[in-house]
């Protein structure tokens, strides 16, 4: 078994949640889902479609901002930006517009034309858990993202007290990579970032420092 991320032999697997098979890599740190359980792109769009996220929710305003307030000090007005992965209803982006920046969105189920310019922030709320091939992703994200600008990521990242048996995070069937702080060191390192912000333990700001 290859790590999703880095490619590397992985010598760790374990059970989780109700005997969800696992594999943790030594070299980045991620844990990711054995592929055999991987959701079919039917049974994503399913799911995503039944997430009740509306503009006029205040609990899942409240839950974006999380990402949104630790972003807006790296900002400017006039920048552009993208929500990527933002499922079926863009709230963030409409939420970005009201404080006066520019932003444009993104999801491959339901909104699948990305941008043809590059962006000055890209937010990725709640979708690096749903990366069946993260490296890819990244690529991806780094190759929209213009030098010097801004990665937001929101995932609940696993740390050493994770409790791997009777996490509820991995019960939900289309989350199938989970990042260490560490893995975010390596992400760092091999695309060209470096981490500005870490508040809490869900969301990381990134800034992109060289052209990859």
């Amino acid at each position: 078994m290859t790590c999703s991320l880095c490619g590397s032999e992985v010598g760790e697997s374990f059970s989780g949640t109700e005997g969800i098979k696992l594999h943790r890599c030594s070299n980045c740190w991620l844990v990711f889902k054995d592929p055999e359980l991987q959701p079919s792109a039917e049974e994503e769009e399913y799911r995503y479609a039944q997430h009740n996220n509306s503009d006029d929710c205040p609990g899942y305003r409240d839950f974006l901002n999380q990402a949104l307030e630790p972003t807006l000090p790296y900002l400017d007005f006039g920048m552009e930006g993208l929500d990527f992965g933002c499922g079926p209803n863009p709230v963030l982006a409409r939420m970005l517009d009201e404080a006066g920046y520019s932003c444009t969105y993104y999801d491959p189920f339901f909104f699948p034309d990305l941008p043809d310019d590059r962006q000055d922030f890209i937010m990725a709320t709640e979708c690096f858990e749903h990366f069946f091939a993260p490296a890819a992703e990244m690529k991806l994200l780094t190759a929209l993202l213009r030098p010097h600008g801004t990665l937001t990521v929101m995932t609940h990242r696993w740390d050493e007290e994770t409790d791997f048996s009777n996490w509820w995070y991995l019960r939900d069937p289309t989350h199938v990579s989970f990042f260490h702080r560490k893995t975010f060191d390596y992400l760092c390192s091999r695309f060209g970032y470096q981490v500005e912000e870490v508040p809490g333990d869900k969301v990381i700001v990134l800034r992109k420092m060289v052209v990859v």
